[in-house]
């Protein structure tokens, strides 16, 4: 009588163990946010004429976060107002979108710091739901042609730059600051250190957004394969998030770096697999494409087949 009654507690303990378990997985499921799906405006005027269009496409889309450029002489301010209210009555956010290659260089530091400038003003005139929540950089020194030939001096200034981004917005401000860099930037090497320029990225900005630009999630090459030690360094860093990056538009670099061809429904196929393969990740935060009109573009060319 005794062993079988200490046999059912044992049981008992076990069941409720289980059941414990599941109900912590639940709940770290449910408390974890949902995954990113953002695009990149380039064309701000578009928000002038073509708000309603935009925040529609979005919704069918799933579109949750847009990074949309700052043109201070060719968008008023009325205009962002306008457009971002109705993002957000759609729960879309915004982040405001800036960048160039020259930027690097500590010579260009004002371009930086009028872009915070005006975020900034702006901000303290709009309502709450009219506000920006973030800056978004996208500076790619890269493609300077310097970059070949002292690539050391325009790193060394390029993360001057960044340390500059970072500490300016964040003063008196909430203010999410994220940057677009190269799936290959795990290769680089801060200046005189064995740091590479991708954890140096991760421990100072809140997101990065890596633009891997292939049209295949799994296998050599693929998507998965040219993110997952940037991810799995974002996991120990526990500060960045990662945003994977991929390509619609057209391209010349070659047949595999965008879903212009395979058009979006392949293009989502193969997010749906780069979600499943980093789901365990959890600085991963989800994926962006790139860019908002070249995805309007295939969308509506495949409406007319």
């Amino acid at each position: 009588m005794r062993v079988v009654k200490r046999y059912s507690w044992l049981w008992i303990g076990l069941l409720l163990l289980i059941t414990a378990s599941i109900s912590m997985l639940l709940l770290n499921a449910n408390n974890r946010p949902s995954l990113t799906t953002a695009t990149w405006i380039w064309n701000a005027k578009l928000i002038s004429s073509q708000t309603e269009e935009i925040v529609a496409f979005a919704r069918d889309n799933q579109i949750n976060l847009i990074y949309l450029h700052i043109e201070p002489t060719g968008v008023s301010p009325q205009a962002y107002r306008a457009f971002i209210k109705q993002a957000r009555d759609a729960n879309i956010k915004v982040e405001a979108l800036g960048g160039d290659p020259n930027w690097a260089y500590t010579a260009n530091r004002q371009s930086i710091s009028d872009l915070i400038s005006w975020v900034k003003a702006y901000n303290q005139t709009a309502k709450a739901e009219e506000r920006f929540s973030g800056i978004h950089v996208d500076i790619e020194p890269y493609l300077l042609p310097e970059w070949k030939k002292d690539q050391a001096k325009i790193v060394n200034q390029w993360l001057k730059n960044v340390d500059y981004l970072i500490a300016e917005t964040k003063k008196d401000t909430k203010l999410q600051v994220s940057a677009d860099l190269p799936f290959w930037i795990d290769t680089v090497n801060v200046p005189d250190d064995t740091e590479k320029v991708s954890n140096w990225m991760l421990q100072r900005l809140d997101s990065i957004t890596l633009m891997a630009y292939r049209n295949h999630a799994k296998g050599h090459n693929g998507i998965v394969d040219i993110v997952e030690k940037t991810v799995a360094a974002a996991n120990s860093e526990n500060k960045a998030t990662v945003i994977v990056g991929v390509n619609i538009l057209e391209s010349s670099e070659g047949s595999n770096v965008s879903f212009h061809e395979e058009g979006t429904h392949e293009m989502k196929q193969q997010l749906v697999i780069l979600q499943e393969e980093l789901a365990g990740n959890p600085a991963f935060a989800g994926s962006a494409i790139h860019d908002y009109e070249s995805w309007k573009h295939a969308t509506q060319r495949e409406e007319q087949l």
